[in-house]
């Protein structure tokens, strides 16, 4: 049900209607010449029972492409509408478009300023990730960024995270017309974060782990040059769960797991030695090949000297005195309120 229509040529927006002007166009005499623009049908002009001012099809057309809303969903079209033109958006409900694969699409709420093209979407009944996705990359390919708001069980349902490209929000209170409809994880009204979020207020912060990655510095036996050795992994929050060097054959198991993540490109960029197998190699356990390698010669170092290497430097230096941080983004995460992202 629709937000806008057209009497004589000129476009009548609910939202920007006061409660007067609405009920004097309930009673004009041109009320039936009233036409919704998705299929030109004669529209009649109602309240909902939320308090929501909308068109609704006198009848519909078959062959009309909009679907039924339910009165939660005018409502919050009527917010996030209004909140997105007061920061001086062009604000068109139930814009019609298509992308360059001739995919028709129909936003709730459709915002233009400059060259910026922004569809903000009101999702309360259900939506698998398959159908959101679709509906994204047909918004892709239009060149329109969007945000999708949701109520609790379709967000929840609807992917394990958010993505910078395709913002999800959680909403809450708003099926009851005693209630402003609210933010979940955000300290704000509906209306008050659609203002923050095209005005910039939002920055997205990627979800991110770090490790701390001991090691002792060393030499290399062949050519002498010095070497930063890894000796044991930890955690930037907890020491409890801080692992070292065990045995000959953990050293091994403990190597492969470092090549494997973060691999030898990043080890060299954090300064420390490669990684790599040397099967039969004196010193290392049988099927037990991952050591350390030089940098410069890549002579490999035996598990059993690296060991002995480790007890030493632990002894003398302790074990946890040399680290570096190792931070692993997995390209999703949130938005967070500017100001904020820090917390």
């Amino acid at each position: 049900m629709p937000l806008r229509a057209e009497l004589n040529g000129e476009t009548l927006v609910s939202f920007k209607l006061l409660p007067d002007e609405w009920e004097n166009l309930k009673k004009s005499d041109q009320r039936q010449d009233i036409t919704i623009p998705c299929c030109g049908e004669r529209a009649v002009v109602k309240t909902s029972s939320l308090g929501t001012q909308f068109f609704a099809h006198y009848r519909k057309s078959p062959d009309c492409i909009s679907g039924p809303e339910s009165k939660e969903h005018l409502r919050l079209k009527f917010i996030i509408a209004s909140a997105a033109e007061s920061v001086g958006w062009d604000v068109t409900t139930e814009f019609i478009g298509e992308s360059k694969s001739g995919n028709k699409w129909i936003a709730d709420v459709y915002c233009i300023r400059g060259n910026a093209k922004v569809a903000l979407e009101i999702q309360l009944s259900q939506q698998t990730e398959q159908e959101l996705e679709f509906r994204h990359r047909r918004y892709a390919e239009s060149g329109v960024r969007e945000a999708w708001f949701m109520k609790s069980n379709v967000f929840k349902n609807s992917g394990d995270s958010s993505k910078k490209e395709l913002p999800r929000f959680e909403i809450s209170n708003f099926e009851r017309d005693d209630a402003l409809p609210t933010m979940v994880d955000y300290d704000l009204s509906v209306a008050e974060f659609v203002k923050k979020l095209l005005s910039g207020g939002l920055v997205w912060q990627e979800d991110k782990d770090q490790t701390l990655i001991y090691y002792m510095k060393s030499k290399c036996w062949k050519c002498n040059k010095g070497l930063h050795i890894p000796i044991g992994l930890g955690s930037t929050e907890c020491s409890n769960f801080d692992k070292f060097l065990m045995t000959v054959p953990h050293c091994s198991s403990f190597y492969e797991g470092l090549l494997k993540n973060p691999g030898n490109t990043r080890l060299e960029d954090l300064g420390l030695t490669v990684i790599g197998p040397k099967p039969y190699l004196k010193g290392n356990a049988p099927e037990f090949p991952f050591c350390v390698k030089c940098t410069r010669c890549y002579a490999p170092q035996s598990n059993y000297h690296t060991l002995e290497g480790y007890h030493q430097w632990a002894n003398q230096n302790g074990r946890e005195s040399h680290y570096v941080v190792h931070t692993r983004y997995h390209h999703n995460g949130r938005y967070e309120l500017k100001g904020k992202e820090n917390r």
